[in-house]
């Protein structure tokens, strides 16, 4: 365990002088090499992550990015507790306690369900044990933990919005396929989305279920739905999995998705690049996973007594026709 001091009061305030963490260091592809030096000592820094473990693509490449940046190498002993499934808030809850009574150095968390976590935050405050969330965010107070790194979801469903107004300019009948319900992801998804397209005019939503990120609930759904309303135009899929399976919804409806049917996701994942390239999708909106050397930086601020920004945005990128598609594979920006 390192020596550090930490200060109960630094958590919830971002003042003059503020230490802004940059975001030229968040590498669009699957790179992810650190530029801090966690092991300023001899002994390493250990950090507990209280991760949710295999929940797709996207999930996969984060986690790994996090892995890698939070090295021996580096100066780390990283703790790694994924949860006992991607829903499983409880077995987090006891794997961030245990980490809390370990004197962990910190706390990286990425919460299964966004409600519940006010009595952990405030055992690690107490601990004087910072808290850095990555992705997901929580329904707790700001003073409870150091900060949130993610891309915008807001920003980025918007983005989906804004290319769906251009794609269907009076308008289309629209289903959406969203996340795992509680989450903040799936209601900042939502929320982006329809902000930008809510005062268009045409616009017919058809409904809204949960396919749990998966591909093959994504197509169940999708069938279901294409035999109630055979008129559907669009599916705005919350992640590419789900998006990959009403494509293949779509074509067994024996409809063509791209003609038939557009097919927008959320994620940037190869499976999607590929899927975008050969015209089965229509849009891909990138949720940059590459941010392991964003937290490092503010676990590294956090301990050393420094105030960091109480939000980190990671930034992405928008692909919207099979050329851009492939460019992106080509550039080696899936994963």
């Amino acid at each position: 365990m390192v020596n550090r001091k930490r200060m109960l009061g630094l958590v919830g305030f971002v003042g003059a002088g503020a230490l802004a963490l940059g975001l030229a260091g968040c590498a669009g592809g699957g790179n992810d090499d650190s530029g801090s030096d966690g092991g300023s000592g001899d002994e390493l820094i250990t950090v507990g992550y209280v991760a949710v473990g295999p929940e797709g693509g996207w999930r996969d490449a984060n986690e790994q990015a996090i892995k890698d940046a939070f090295s021996e190498d580096a100066g780390f002993d990283l703790k790694y507790a994924p949860a006992a499934s991607p829903t499983d808030q409880k077995s987090q809850i006891d794997a961030f306690a245990t980490f809390v009574n370990d004197e962990v150095d910190a706390i990286l968390l990425t919460a299964t369900e966004a409600s519940g976590w006010d009595d952990s935050l405030a055992l690690a405050q107490e601990a004087e044990i910072p808290v850095i969330l990555l992705d997901r965010g929580v329904d707790s107070s700001d003073d409870l933990y150091v900060t949130r790194i993610a891309p915008d979801n807001v920003d980025v469903a918007a983005s989906v919005g804004a290319w769906a107004l251009e794609a269907f300019p009076e308008g289309a009948s629209y289903f959406t396929l969203e996340g795992v319900p509680g989450l903040s992801v799936v209601n900042e998804r939502n929320e982006g989305f329809e902000a930008e397209i809510e005062s268009a005019e045409g616009w017919t939503k058809i409904g809204a279920q949960t396919a749990n990120w998966t591909a093959d609930e994504g197509k169940s759904v999708i069938e279901t739905v294409l035999k109630e309303n055979p008129d559907l135009q669009f599916v705005f899929a919350q992640n590419d999995e789900m998006g990959i399976g009403a494509a293949a919804a779509v074509t067994a409806a024996g409809l063509t998705p791209g003609t038939d049917v557009k097919i927008a996701t959320i994620d940037g994942t190869t499976p999607a690049l590929e899927a975008l390239a050969a015209g089965e999708l229509s849009f891909v909106a990138q949720y940059n996973p590459f941010f392991g050397d964003l937290a490092v930086d503010a676990v590294n601020a956090a301990l050393a007594g420094e105030n960091v920004e109480k939000v980190i945005i990671v930034p992405g990128e928008t692909f919207d026709s099979p050329e851009a598609g492939q460019a992106a594979i080509d550039d080696g920006k899936g994963f």
